[in-house]
């Protein structure tokens, strides 16, 4: 039984090749992949198509609304959250390799010295994506003298080898105005941004979950003054590029749940905050989980898509509820909020995300049919 069609078609593609993981970093079928799959699913993430599998993470893209498969981001997932690795599915090999250019050693003998066996068995992957040239960067990079410093002291200069394969491989001005307010909340710890509500394109969720959290830690400045900021983060899909206080450019593994609980605390009834969106339907989801964060199901989340969708007319945020509810789901029950897949199902069939709607219905036929031998 397949888990979606692009991991099937990709197992397809490598069924008869060897050194697969050797080579690439990872593979497409692992011995423990449904295991992985089903636990994925239990975990709330029925938003994501997982594709590829290393050691301890999952790589899966990230279903977006209204975005082609092809053109959706990748996350990947170890312990906790999902987080973001590269902007799409052709960049997805060079971007897998960025983690491990801090180190010389690896990018000798593992991309340098095998480099011919990496252009050899990724081809069937570029070929598939359409993309034959996205290796080219990746050799063009660590063959430049200048570059070399880089490597050789990474603890200087890791950021910016990660933000230049970023910057190319994701060249767009969201990038630009991300990499823009990051560099200004990172260089200064004091530092809130004005409240403004902008495209950030794939960092969205990052953004906003950043500006939320620096909000909260910024003590001398009151509540009110910082409402929006909570609001924005709070209204991202969780269970994804959540941050930490020291959050920075190269992304760390951590909860959605830790990360957005005093952001969650504002939403106490007795305390009076957010009535400028008291009568927006995710106001109430806040009060609830300011009440049983760590029993909530996910639920009253179902309910407020349902009226953003149809009342507010905005399908993307729905969407967005939806993801929200699952991951809570699986935070707290340890298995997925089937009403929200279901309802994920009907959104995506109702506004005609043909693609998403392919992959949730494939993937809970294989939840439903693994779930209890696993």
């Amino acid at each position: 039984m397949k888990l979606n069609k692009i991991h099937q078609d990709l197992k397809e593609a490598y069924k008869e090749k060897k050194q697969v993981y050797l080579s690439l970093g990872f593979e497409f079928e692992n011995k423990n992949e449904i295991e992985r799959c089903v636990n994925i699913f239990r975990s709330g993430y029925w938003s994501v198509a997982p594709f590829a599998f290393e050691s301890y993470n999952s790589f899966a893209i990230k279903l977006v609304p209204n975005n082609k498969l092809f053109n959706s981001q990748i996350v990947a997932k170890s312990n906790v959250d999902f987080w973001t690795v590269s902007p799409n599915l052709s960049s997805f090999i060079t971007m897998s390799w960025l983690r491990f250019l801090n180190d010389i050693d690896i990018i000798n003998e593992e991309i340098k010295e095998k480099w011919e066996l990496l252009e050899k068995l990724s081809l069937p992957y570029r070929e598939y994506t359409d993309n034959l040239d996205s290796l080219n960067f990746l050799k063009e990079y660590i063959s430049r003298k200048e570059n070399l410093i880089y490597f050789e002291n990474p603890s200087d200069h890791y950021t910016k080898v990660y933000l230049d394969f970023w910057n190319h491989y994701y060249n767009t001005l969201q990038q630009k105005e991300y990499v823009q307010l990051m560099s200004l909340m990172i260089e200064n710890e004091s530092y809130l941004p004005d409240f403004e509500i902008k495209d950030y394109g794939i960092w969205n969720t990052r953004v906003y979950n950043a500006i939320g959290h620096r909000a909260y830690n910024l003590i001398d400045i009151e509540t009110e003054k910082k409402e929006n900021h909570f609001w924005q983060s709070f209204i991202q899909p969780h269970g994804f590029d959540s941050t930490e206080v020291d959050f920075d450019f190269i992304p760390y593994a951590t909860s959605s749940s830790f990360q957005l609980g005093g952001v969650i605390s504002k939403f106490k009834p007795e305390l009076g905050y957010f009535s400028k969106m008291s009568n927006h339907p995710l106001y109430e989801v806040g009060q609830i989980l300011s009440k049983n964060k760590s029993t909530y199901n996910g639920n009253a989340h179902i309910e407020a898509a349902k009226t953003i969708d149809e009342e507010l007319k905005d399908p993307i945020m729905a969407w967005d509820a939806l993801v929200s509810a699952g991951y809570w789901s699986g935070v707290n029950i340890g298995s997925p909020n089937m009403n929200a897949w279901k309802a994920a199902i009907d959104l995506s069939e109702k506004h005609g995300w043909t693609e998403i709607n392919e992959v949730l219905v494939d993937q809970l036929e294989f939840y439903n049919h693994y779930k209890d031998k696993i």
